[in-house]
């Protein structure tokens, strides 16, 4: 086996840690963003450490962590490509800041709807690796006739009763949203 400068294998043993770590600075830049922890900080610092450490328990949040870690990476630099193609266009940067926070084109929320797309991704992929899925779940899935009746992520999504929940839950968010909006 030949070493090579960007052999960075070794640093798969530092999984752990890095999902420590990534923990850790998420929960305390969001307790920070919230008014009551901006002058506790030592509060959120407690509060992150012991949330950070927690998930050295579960090897489901850390499997989850370990696969969706390089999509944000990924993403970040995505976004701040497309921003500095911007930018080299002769977009401001302050142009670019008032796009993101005037909801006009509802970049924030599409934005965050990837984050979630990748953090829902990669939980669902870990969670039926490690506990086989519905199948596990639901050991009693055998119809009338005694036959076993295999249960998938896909025909539980695609279910017309879900389908339903999430047609109604979306009306619902569209119905308060244009409500409050005042006009």
């Amino acid at each position: 086996m030949m070493v090579t400068p960007l052999d960075i294998g070794a640093l798969k043993e530092f999984n752990a840690i890095f999902a420590m770590l990534f923990v850790f600075v998420t929960v305390y830049a969001i307790l920070q963003s919230l008014e009551w922890f901006k002058e506790k900080k030592v509060a959120a610092g407690l509060i992150a450490f012991t949330l950070s450490f927690m998930t050295l328990y579960s090897t489901v949040v850390m499997k989850t962590i370990t696969l969706m870690a390089p999509w944000f990476v990924l993403f970040i630099i995505f976004i701040t490509l497309i921003m500095l193609g911007f930018m080299m266009l002769g977009t401001d940067m302050k142009k670019i800041t008032e796009l993101l926070y005037s909801g006009e084109f509802n970049i924030g929320i599409l934005l965050f709807s990837f984050l979630l797309v990748i953090m829902v991704g990669s939980l669902s992929y870990v969670w039926t690796e490690e506990t086989g899925g519905f199948e596990k779940l639901l050991e009693k899935n055998v119809t009338a006739a005694g036959e076993r009746v295999e249960i998938t992520f896909w025909q539980t999504i695609f279910h017309p009763k879900f389908l339903g929940l999430v047609l109604v839950l979306l009306i619902a968010a569209f119905t308060i949203k244009y409500m409050t909006d005042g006009g």
